[in-house]
């Protein structure tokens, strides 16, 4: 069956549906003959044993009267008679022991045979049996199942030829198709079936640029509320000119690394979204306390440690500083559409940052954080805009240990960086 699939997928549309059409029609169109011959062949045995029976009844009630009265001629002349009449080829009239009495006809060719017993005066007196002929009733059956396949025959060509000429056109459109795929790909099938030139062309497409991405599992993790401490370098668009290359991308790693160091205190994640701007995005559950908290906190690290690491680079470090959120994070490239939300708290960020002075400041969304206002306090003394106070005790000797593990990885680097350039 499969080598007959494989075989069969070789030739083109038209030709595969209407072999497969003409195919179960005929198979149906035989089985239906089948089912009639079996059917006809079962009525008719039944009638031909009525018949034999009813036949040879007769012949034994004749019989009995002849051999009642011992008339061998008598019994001859019935089976001469009976064997006369059409469909009887044979009769004869057996003794009680089984020898012939009589016999008229033939009985080497014997189809069907019937017996009954002869009964003189309620005993037995011998048998009468008859031969039919049901040949020329089974040469008349074949004949009618010759024709009714002949039939199934012509008709399942005819099936295949309308099959044909209707598939004809579907498969001109799919050939339309493949050669105008043809066009664009500049691919070429060497392919007779119309389905399997058409696949051939569409994998040569680039479907992956056309197919949607899809929001995966990790997804879900961008829909969360977030927090955002927004950087703002407003000492680097004075040195971009300024300043030699070398020395402004050793600028530029080095208060990257303490702004990395500092978020990495509190699973913070980078990404730039501005000229001039960098964004660290808080989110889920952490130890130390909510992702406002950390982003406020990783912002006083940044503030506190920016002095020493001016005095390694001798060029000012001023960074605008201001922290708020979004009900979504940041997104990725399977779902961008928490991304586009994101836009407009960073774009409010960005102008808290720009003038944000020496301050960090608060946008209105994290204000109602509990342990924002708890751990670290929050000052209005900036024009009205919330701003981050003084840490509690608590909360300032963990920040403040923190500080100096960072100062101490930071100078240590530019220590050897120093050394290393000298």
């Amino acid at each position: 069956m499969r080598t007959f699939l494989d075989y069969l997928a070789r030739f083109s549309l038209g030709q595969q549906l209407a072999l497969t059409a003409s195919l179960c029609c005929l198979l149906a169109t035989l089985t239906l003959v089948a089912l009639s011959a079996k059917s006809s062949r079962y009525t008719q045995d039944n009638l031909q044993r009525d018949h034999g029976e009813a036949v040879v009844a007769q012949l034994a009630r004749r019989l009995s009267t002849e051999l009642a009265i011992n008339d061998r001629l008598g019994v001859a002349g019935e089976l001469n008679q009976l064997v006369e009449q059409a469909g009887v080829v044979g009769a004869r009239a057996l003794s009680v022991e089984g020898k012939v009495l009589a016999a008229a006809g033939n009985f080497a060719n014997s189809d069907a045979l019937f017996r009954a017993t002869i009964n003189v005066a309620g005993d037995s007196a011998g048998t009468a049996e008859i031969s039919l002929n049901t040949r020329d009733q089974n040469a008349a059956q074949l004949r009618l199942q010759l024709a009714l396949s002949g039939l199934a025959v012509l008709l399942s060509i005819a099936v295949y030829i309308t099959t044909r000429t209707m598939a004809h056109r579907l498969a001109s459109n799919l050939s339309a198709l493949s050669a105008e795929l043809a066009s664009v790909t500049g691919s070429t099938v060497d392919n007779s079936n119309e389905v399997a030139a058409l696949r051939a062309h569409i994998a040569a497409l680039p479907l992956d640029l056309l197919r949607p991405p899809v929001v995966g599992n990790s997804s879900t993790d961008h829909y969360t509320n977030t927090a955002i401490l927004y950087l703002y370098f407003r000492s680097l668009p004075g040195y971009v000119d300024t300043v030699d290359e070398q020395r402004l991308q050793r600028y530029v790693a080095t208060v990257h690394r303490l702004i990395y160091g500092a978020a990495g205190f509190y699973d913070g994640t980078l990404e730039v979204v501005r000229q001039f701007g960098l964004a660290v995005f808080f989110t889920g559950k952490h130890p130390l306390g909510s992702p406002a908290l950390r982003a406020a906190s990783c912002a006083w690290l940044i503030q506190k440690a920016a002095p020493d690491i001016e005095k390694v680079l001798r060029l000012s470090v001023s960074l605008g500083l201001a922290v708020g959120g979004s009900e979504l994070g940041r997104g990725d490239a399977k779902d961008i559409y928490p991304g586009l939300y994101t836009q407009s708290a960073l774009d409010e960020l960005h102008k808290l940052a720009s003038n944000a002075g020496n301050a960090i400041k608060l946008a209105t969304l994290v204000l109602d954080d509990i342990d924002l206002t708890t751990r670290i306090g929050i000052d209005n003394t900036d024009k009205e805009i919330p701003v981050v106070g003084a840490p509690s005790d608590t909360h300032r000797d963990l920040i403040e240990r923190q500080l100096q593990v960072l100062l101490r990885a930071l100078l240590n680097q530019e220590q050897v960086g120093d050394d290393h350039a000298d």
